[in-house]
C-alpha cells in the first residue's frame, strides 16, 4: 500500500515587516456588570412572600376558585392582558388533566417554588407544579413598585 504526500511550501523565515502589517484597531469591550452575590443565593423575604402570594391566587384561579379577573389587581397594567392569558392556558391545562370524578380544587400543589432577586425590587420566579399525576412548569416575574406593592410583570407556561 502505498501513501500520496503532499508538498507545501515552507513557511517565511521572517516575520513580515512593520509596512506589510495593517495597523490593527484594539477595541476593549465594556466588561459585564456582575450579579451581586445575594441575586445568586436567593431573594429577600419580602420577594418570596410576594411571589408565593401571586402562586397561590394564580393556583386558586386554575382551580376554579377565582375568576382571572382578579389577577389584574397584582398585575401591572400594560402587562395584564398577557398575564390573565397565560393563567387561562395554565387553568385550562389543568382542567384537560383533571379526571372526571376528582373534586373540583383536588390535586393541584406545588412541588417546588425557586425564587430570586436578581437585583432589588425584581424577583424570578419558577415552579413546578403536580396537576393530577403530571408535572407542569410556569415561570413569572414580579416587580415592587414605588408605593411597596409588588405586581406580576410576565408570566410564562413552559
Amino acid at each position: 500500500m502505498t501513501s500520496v504526500h503532499r508538498l507545501l511550501p515552507a513557511p517565511a523565515h521572517e516575520p513580515p515587516c512593520a509596512d506589510e502589517i495593517a495597523p490593527a484597531t484594539v477595541t476593549v469591550a465594556a466588561p459585564e456588570e456582575a450579579l451581586p452575590l445575594a441575586a445568586l443565593v436567593g431573594a429577600s423575604g419580602v420577594c418570596q412572600t410576594a411571589a408565593r402570594r401571586f402562586l397561590m391566587l394564580c393556583l386558586e384561579v386554575c382551580q376554579g376558585f377565582r375568576p382571572s379577573a382578579q389577577l389584574a389587581r397584582i398585575c401591572r397594567p400594560a402587562e395584564a392582558v398577557q398575564i390573565t392569558e397565560e393563567i387561562s392556558r395554565l387553568a385550562k391545562r389543568v382542567g384537560e388533566l383533571r379526571p372526571r370524578n376528582a373534586a373540583r380544587g383536588a390535586a393541584v400543589k406545588p412541588r417546588r417554588l425557586r425564587v430570586c432577586e436578581p437585583r432589588p425590587g425584581i424577583g424570578e420566579a419558577a415552579v413546578v407544579l403536580n396537576a393530577h399525576g403530571t408535572v407542569i412548569a410556569f415561570a413569572f416575574r414580579i416587580e415592587r413598585q414605588d408605593d411597596g406593592a409588588w405586581l406580576a410583570t410576565a408570566a410564562v407556561l413552559l
